[in-house]
């Protein structure tokens, strides 16, 4: 499975690299967010990306950093990463494939690996001011518990998920947008009668309102929730995180 995704990613980079030339962009964003659940408290956050888009490609990359002390004591402290591509992101069906990389020991792992495949289909469109889609896709998960953890049977360092998301971009105005997605990730290891699917799920929500300040500067207000049926000794199922973020574009 890795060789295919290694595959796909080296094809979508000589996509790339033969495809129209458009300009990349670029973006910074500096916030802070307000957590319950694992942690609870206030943490500074600090995100970037770059991204191209055209009718045969969209390609993006992106992290995220979040870090909280007190006292000398660090209480929250994460590093993200991803990597995206889409074909043919304006048609009514669009393949894509992402690759991901957590690392949080307060959600109870040292990190998380994510390759996923799948497909976009696009419900309604008006190019400048809306667009729903849903989408399916095949994910394969690699977690690195901490040792204490690593010998609990329920806990996998290895495990295939099926994908289901919903997605809404609403333009509210000239200036502000709402940009919403849902998923929905069971589990597809040992499927018995759809058992797994109740044992062993995920669910994350991100709604967030973007309002345009400048010509390149928003003002980012985000509400994430994240579900973990399955989860280490000690860790809570539930995080919610509610921010606000100041995102320069380049």
């Amino acid at each position: 499975m890795r060789k295919v995704f290694v595959t796909l990613l080296l094809t979508a980079c000589v996509v790339t690299a033969s495809a129209q030339k458009r300009p990349w962009e670029y973006s910074l964003t500096f916030g802070g967010e307000l957590k319950s659940g694992n942690v609870n408290t206030f943490v500074f956050n600090n995100k970037g990306g770059i991204e191209r888009n055209d009718s045969l490609l969209s390609l993006s990359a992106n992290y995220g950093i979040i870090y909280g002390m007190k006292d000398k004591e660090t209480y929250d402290k994460g590093f993200t990463a991803t990597i995206k591509a889409d074909l043919w992101q304006y048609d009514r069906w669009s393949p894509f494939i992402m690759f991901s990389y957590l690392n949080n020991k307060f959600k109870g792992f040292e990190y998380k690996f994510n390759g996923l495949i799948g497909a976009k289909y696009r419900i309604y469109t008006i190019p400048g001011r809306c667009d729903y889609s849903i989408s399916a896709a095949y994910v394969q998960e690699w977690v690195e518990y901490f040792e204490q953890d690593r010998h609990n049977e329920r806990l996998r360092p290895k495990l295939s998920r099926l994908s289901l998301r919903f997605k809404v971009k609403q333009k509210i105005s000239d200036v502000v947008s709402i940009l919403h997605m849902t998923f929905y990730q069971p589990s597809l290891m040992e499927l018995d009668g759809f058992k797994s699917f109740k044992e062993d799920y995920i669910i994350t929500s991100t709604t967030s309102i973007q309002n345009k300040i400048r010509r390149n500067i928003f003002l980012d207000i985000n509400f994430d929730y994240e579900y973990r049926s399955v989860v280490p000794e000690k860790v809570k199922n539930t995080d919610i995180i509610t921010s606000v973020s100041l995102r320069v574009k380049f």
